[in-house]
């Protein structure tokens, strides 16, 4: 039964990887690499890896990969902060 709201769009894929993985894991990485490429927004991508969007943006730079398309002063003269 589906409970979220992109529930339409969903795709239910089964890939063995190593026990050591853990689900959040393999949520978190194919939620990073669908946001990385464009496919889905941060939220959507923080609903695939089934953790709030400040947890996924957390992990975005752990892991290096940028949340938007700016330089931080970019966003900041964009937002009128500067």
């Amino acid at each position: 039964m589906c409970t979220t709201r992109w529930c339409a769009s969903v795709k239910v894929v089964h890939v063995k990887v190593p026990e050591s993985l853990s689900d959040r894991d393999v949520k978190l990485a194919a939620a990073i690499e669908a946001f990385s490429k464009g496919s889905v927004s941060v939220g959507k991508a923080a609903e695939i890896a089934e953790i709030s969007i400040q947890e996924f943006l957390v992990e975005l730079r752990r892991r290096g990969v940028p949340a938007y398309p700016y330089a931080d002063d970019e966003a900041l003269k964009e937002l009128k902060f500067e």
